[in-house]
């Protein structure tokens, strides 16, 4: 699998907005709206690489290793593109979020046995790398996307924040 990651530098103000924010509704509602403003920055990627997917013309049968016959038709490895994300509740280490990881968005090719072979290539059929071409030429576009999206939803949470304790 294809790991890649993204460091968005410059962002203490809204590092800052998001630690006040979680003193107020908590962290879990925080690290939700951080997830969030990722994910909406992945359906870039998704959408470079759905654009770019090879699609096959005929319809095949492949055999699965529990010895079921599946049909695979034009468009399946399109299908099968998708984003997945997940936040730490809890802040701990787990087995699935590193040491200080709090979001974890991934978004690629999903349970499609065949794509190491489609996106480096073979000896019988030359590569067709449409997952590293949406990370090479979407990355600005992502940046921009989540930087604006946590803007926004920073903004957000402060007026909802602001119009509570002006209630109260």
């Amino acid at each position: 699998m294809l790991d890649a990651g993204i460091d968005i530098s410059g962002l203490k103000q809204m590092e800052q907005a998001l630690q006040d924010i979680s003193k107020e509704i908590g962290a879990k509602k925080a690290t939700g709206i951080m997830t969030s403003a990722i994910r909406e920055g992945a359906v870039k990627y998704q959408q470079g690489m759905q654009r770019n997917a090879p699609e096959s013309e005929l319809a095949r049968i492949v055999k699965t290793k529990s010895g079921q016959k599946v049909e695979i038709r034009p468009g399946f490895l399109k299908s099968r593109i998708k984003i997945r994300a997940s936040t730490n509740r809890t802040g701990a280490e787990t087995k699935r979020f590193g040491k200080g990881v709090v979001s974890l968005v991934k978004v690629g090719v999903f349970r499609v046995p065949y794509i190491v072979q489609v996106e480096y290539g073979t000896t019988n059929q030359k590569a067709q790398p449409f997952i590293r071409q949406a990370f090479q030429k979407r990355t600005n576009q992502v940046v921009v996307v989540i930087n604006h999206r946590l803007a926004k939803r920073i903004q957000m949470a402060q007026r909802r924040i602001a119009k509570k304790n002006k209630a109260q």
